[in-house]
């Protein structure tokens, strides 16, 4: 089956993070996890007489998730990081998160960044390819990804 998506920045970085914790948790990963859910609910304000505190109350719960999460992910997910399906989720990542890379204006290209590295397969299904329609805000419509066919 072939499909094609369309979707915004922001629908894209919402299906990676989503992809990311599903991944994290298959390879029974609490911490990372975890610090996927706080960091996106903590807004840390140095004006805030408060902030502080508050950022201690914070890292107190998000080490309580850790250890609940590794609870239960031992139980439920002590080897799935081995199983096809994670190994796919894992491929589907790898390519979002390299189209980020490619796509954004925000991330400093100069420096090194894992979404780099061109996404490689471990999974049993072929990687996904993504072909970019319009990138807004671009002049003169770059091409990302094959030069050729603006895919991904």
């Amino acid at each position: 089956m072939r499909l094609e998506v369309e979707l915004t920045e922001e629908q894209l970085n919402l299906l990676i993070l989503s992809t990311e914790v599903y991944a994290r948790s298959l390879m029974n990963q609490p911490d990372m996890v975890a610090d996927i859910l706080a960091e996106d609910r903590f807004f840390y304000d140095k004006g805030d007489p408060e902030n502080d505190k508050r950022f201690h109350e914070w890292i107190a719960a998000r080490d309580e998730l850790t250890e609940k999460l590794r609870a239960a992910l031992n139980t439920m997910f002590r080897d799935s990081y081995k199983s096809e399906s994670c190994q796919n989720l894992i491929d589907i990542w790898r390519v979002l998160r390299h189209l980020q890379y490619n796509i954004s204006d925000i991330i400093d290209k100069s420096l090194y960044d894992v979404r780099a590295s061109e996404p490689y397969p471990g999974g049993t299904e072929p990687l996904m390819r993504i072909r970019i329609l319009e990138k807004l805000g671009v002049a003169g419509g770059e091409r990302l990804g094959e030069k050729n066919n603006n895919i991904v």
